[in-house]
């Protein structure tokens, strides 16, 4: 028998509970999960752990249960309720729960940390639902020309939750050497200062990018004001990554 000392809960259990008492907390808990590791059993056991990427192509053979008709991929927010509820050794990939939501199957339903009491079955609706979620980000990556004026500085303040938010995903992604915050106003009619981030990144590809992107997205997703975006900047081309490497300290090194 499992002990509650071997399965201890985990931030998403205690958002789902939050979530089946309080209607208004489901939307926190749907974010919870877009930001947790995710584990899918697979079928193939690779040589070595695996993290996958929303962009990255490989075939993944996920396991799948059939329950009256219905078709289920099995999904564990730990590595040790996998492994419990398998009772072998079993194939695992992990990978941000976003980037699930983005690989998903139109015609397929997750079971997620089946075997604890946390269970959670995942509808069709609600998948599809997520993957609206994702689409609103709040990040935007822009181009400038050397036309474009803007002035660029510090922020005044910058929340402590955003900083926090911003250090956790960056350190999931090790192709980030550095991470700076500035402040940016372009001389633009209904333009205000906004905040922009500037990442170094090792081989900067735009498939990685995008990645990158999405999971920055979810981080900050709720922690910025209404009507507030932040720029997303990692092309060392674009004159204001100069700039602002210059005119702030990095939040953020590897």
């Amino acid at each position: 028998m499992t002990t509650a000392a071997e399965n201890p809960i985990t931030p998403l259990d205690r958002a789902l509970v939050a979530a089946n008492n309080d209607p208004n907390e489901r939307r926190k808990y749907y974010n919870v999960f877009l930001q947790s590791e995710i584990y899918l059993a697979t079928h193939n056991v690779p040589e070595k752990e695996e993290r996958k990427r929303a962009e990255v192509g490989t075939e993944i053979q996920p396991i799948i249960l059939e329950s009256e008709g219905v078709r289920y991929v099995m999904i564990f927010d730990t590595k040790e309720r996998l492994s419990a509820w398998a009772k072998r050794e079993i194939g695992f990939v992990g990978m941000p729960g976003h980037a699930l939501v983005e690989m998903a199957s139109p015609d397929m339903r997750w079971a997620l940390n089946v075997g604890t009491e946390y269970t959670k079955i995942f509808s069709v609706d609600e998948i599809r639902s997520l993957k609206e979620f994702l689409a609103q980000s709040q990040i935007k990556q822009i181009k400038i020309t050397e036309a474009t004026r803007a002035i660029v500085g510090a922020p005044a303040k910058i929340p402590d939750s955003l900083v926090e938010s911003l250090t956790k995903v960056l350190s999931k992604n090790k192709e980030v050497k550095e991470g700076y915050l500035g402040q940016v106003y372009y001389k633009v009619a209904g333009e205000k200062p906004h905040l922009a981030l500037v990442l170094s990144v090792d081989k900067p590809s735009r498939a990685l990018m995008e990645a990158i992107n999405t999971d920055i997205g979810v981080a900050i997703h709720g922690l910025l004001g209404e009507g507030e975006y932040m720029d997303f900047i990692a092309d060392e081309s674009n004159p204001l990554f100069s700039v602002i490497v210059k005119t702030v300290k990095p939040f953020y090194v590897r």
